[in-house]
């Protein structure tokens, strides 16, 4: 008998030895809200005496303003009393007796006593858990700041490339003009002439019939001239920032083909073109037939004495192509990579600024495309320039 108190006395010991050593603090409240425990590090958490708090409502450890909320609180769980562990979303404040506030996490453990029933509660200060959890907000807001004005900075940036791409496409498009113009004027000149002579015959014509086919013939040229100002006009206007519209490769290519034969110097080059059916591309026209006009106007550059640009377009799985192939001197060797460099030329300096297929590749990759290109020196030069059909998504 004597020994089995020694031994449950000395289990008491221990189990008070671990209770007050424990790093959590560790709170017995009885049935009427009571204080009935605490263990040393609950104590120290608080700045309490054990005499200052055994028998005092537990509402002594909550701040004033948190108080009726904690008794609300307290007779719930009184009345359907189960465990709450700790970690949950939920945090408490607490308040030391120098009336510090800190926010404290807190788990309970309902127990029946002879006495009557006992909550026992563990309590963690969590303070310096909250603190780090706020400087990482802080970081995470200023870090979001961070990328935000990045993002701004990286969006301003590329606007601004966007807008000096447009500059350049349209001073290529004018540069190109100049090359359009000297050849444009015998289009414009032929049909003139032609409407002089008749208007000075007509003016001396007696017969009606006469006249009227004079007349006919007046009306015709002048359309035909009024159509060769607009194709210039619409091919010399700046890009303008409407909507993307389904554009038929096989129309740009026959507008392009038109605006290079007026450009043509003489009669040696010929262009050949073979059209198949083709799905629409989602592109600016004016654009699509820059790139194919200036591809065109290289490959007859390229020729020397008679030559030929052939062009032919296909559709294979959902990409819409055209390829153009002139019979000109081709590409040196080691200038491939190099072609569509900015201010990279082959030609003399006053045939261009080297622009031209460094901008035909942007509008190419702006539309989703690609261009290529195979070149043997001496054997003329192939560029394939691809697009996504328009019905794909």
């Amino acid at each position: 008998m004597g020994e089995s108190m020694q031994q449950d006395n000395i289990s008491e010991k221990l189990l008070r030895l671990a209770v007050h050593a424990s790093p959590s603090g560790i709170l017995i409240v009885g049935g009427d809200g009571c204080i009935v425990f605490a263990n040393q590090a609950l104590l120290d958490m608080f700045g309490y005496s054990s005499d200052e708090l055994l028998g005092h409502p537990i509402e002594l450890l909550v701040p004033d303003e948190d108080a009726e909320v904690h008794r609300r609180h307290r007779r719930t769980f009184d009345a359907s009393p189960s465990p709450r562990n700790m970690g949950g979303r939920e945090h408490f404040n607490g308040v030391s007796k120098d009336g510090r506030i800190f926010p404290v996490e807190i788990g309970l453990r309902p127990c029946e006593t002879e006495e009557g029933g006992l909550v026992v509660a563990t309590v963690i200060d969590i303070s310096e858990r909250k603190l780090i959890e706020d400087r990482l907000r802080r970081h995470e807001e200023s870090l979001e700041d961070l990328v935000e004005e990045r993002t701004r900075e990286l969006q301003e940036v590329q606007l601004e490339k966007e807008q000096v791409l447009d500059q350049l496409i349209q001073s290529e498009k004018l540069t190109a003009i100049g090359t359009l113009v000297s050849g444009i004027g015998h289009e414009i000149n032929n049909p003139l002439y032609l409407v002089l002579s008749m208007a000075e015959t007509i003016r001396d014509e007696d017969d009606i019939y006469s006249r009227r086919e004079y007349g006919d013939e007046i009306v015709k040229q002048c359309r035909r001239i009024a159509e060769t100002v607009k194709n210039l006009s619409q091919y010399a206007r700046p890009c303008g920032s409407h909507d993307l519209q389904n554009v038929d490769l096989n129309e740009s290519v026959a507008a392009a083909v038109q605006a290079a034969k007026q450009s043509l110097q003489s009669g040696d080059i010929e262009i050949r073109q073979k059209s198949r059916p083709v799905d629409a591309i989602l592109a600016k026209p004016e654009e699509i037939q820059q790139v194919l006009f200036n591809v065109i106007r290289n490959g007859i550059q390229a020729c020397t004495g008679k030559g030929v640009v052939a062009i032919d377009t296909f559709s294979k799985d959902n990409r819409v192509s055209v390829r153009i192939r002139d019979s000109g001197t081709g590409i040196p060797a080691g200038n491939e990579k190099k072609i569509f460099d900015p201010f990279f030329t082959t030609k003399g300096p006053d045939d261009g600024e080297g622009l031209g297929l460094y901008i035909v590749r942007q509008i190419v990759t702006r539309h989703g495309g690609t261009i290529d290109l195979v070149s043997d020196c001496g054997s003329g030069t192939t560029f394939i320039i691809e697009f996504p059909a328009a019905d794909r998504e």
